[in-house]
């Protein structure tokens, strides 16, 4: 058989297959081949589905995944979850994701078979446990990289404060401001993580309450201070809410793991047109053009901004700090 003609031949079979098919290409992570039942149930035409990024194709919440997949790709692992994809409208819908790496035209790929779950209900709960387990996992590292290493350094110093004394007196009191410090640090990580395991409800927890929170947890445990200026503004819907709490929690994280900053700005302003809030350093900076592929942290902020609507700009240059700032049209409603 010649080429054209095995061309034919695996082209009927791709679009004969009643499962989704996609193949993307893991450096663009762009969709460069699909099959009518993958753009059928999300409701393209299959030439409108190549060139879109795959993780467009997942509902919001399930999107952080894709990164995992193109690792997992790249590592030569199976890609194998039950996850929330999105049509066109919006409507989030139950997949069985199943595939792994392939090779395209001398690149690298990354083929999945996609079908809509049977069950819709059991997938989404499949999904929402594992969204659950990952949130339990956040904060039991939160819990461990923060209350934990500020509670454990207040330990040491206790027990050296009774020799510091008779010693050197004269350090007692530099170093009761450490305990201080540290003490109400991680005072500020615990009430952070007890707003994480509830509910955000407007009416209960004010995004402008709540900013002060990460300041102060974020101060006791880095030790660089942080001013919080927040506008009076009406309040937000929940979901807006969660989302810009979370853009400044990972924020205030990058610039802990980052940036070698010795302060940092948070402001929140809004009027009828517009909600703004901005997280700034003065740290060593980065190159935006330079962010590797998949980089979790910032995607997760990408992701979180998109999902209420929102832009998310990241100004950054090497020796210059960095500047983060969401913006969400339409303005504070107490109903939305």
């Amino acid at each position: 058989m010649n080429s054209a003609g095995e061309d034919s031949l695996y082209r009927h079979v791709f679009e004969s297959i009643s499962d989704g098919i996609v193949l993307t290409d893991l450096d663009s992570e762009r969709v460069v081949a699909a099959n009518r039942a993958a753009a059928a149930i999300h409701g393209y035409d299959p030439a409108e589905l190549v060139g879109l990024r795959h993780a467009d194709l997942l509902h919001p919440t399930s999107r952080p995944q894709f990164a995992g997949w193109v690792m997992a790709a790249r590592a030569g692992e199976p890609v194998a979850a039950a996850v929330l994809h999105a049509r066109r409208d919006g409507t989030p819908f139950a997949v069985e994701v199943r595939g792994g790496s392939c090779a395209w035209e001398g690149a690298a790929g990354l083929l999945v078979v996609l079908r809509a779950a049977g069950e819709p209900g059991a997938a989404m709960r499949q999904a929402a446990a594992h969204a659950a387990l990952e949130e339990r996992k956040r904060l039991a590292q939160n819990l461990h990289d923060a209350v934990n290493q500020s509670l454990f350094s207040a330990g040491l110093i206790a027990e050296v404060l009774p020799r510091l004394w008779r010693q050197h007196p004269e350090e007692v009191l530099e170093s009761l401001e450490d305990l201080r410090r540290l003490i109400r640090g991680a005072l500020a990580e615990m009430r952070g993580l007890l707003v994480d395991l509830q509910p955000l409800e407007p009416a209960d927890s004010e995004l402008r309450d709540l900013l002060p929170l990460l300041a102060d947890a974020f101060s006791g445990r880095t030790n660089i201070p942080v001013t919080v200026a927040v506008a009076a503004i009406e309040p937000l819907p929940g979901e807006a809410q969660v989302a810009l709490y979370r853009i400044c929690q990972e924020a205030l994280n990058n610039i802990a793991r980052h940036a070698a900053a010795t302060q940092v700005t948070i402001e929140l302003r809004g009027d009828a047109e517009a909600v703004e809030l901005s997280i700034r350093d003065d740290g060593r900076g980065f190159d935006p053009e330079q962010i590797p592929s998949g980089h979790y942290g910032l995607g997760m902020m990408q992701e979180r901004a998109a999902a209420i609507g929102a832009s998310l700009a990241i100004v950054s240059r090497p020796g210059e700090g960095t500047a983060v700032t969401i913006r969400r049209p339409g303005g504070a409603t107490e109903n939305e």
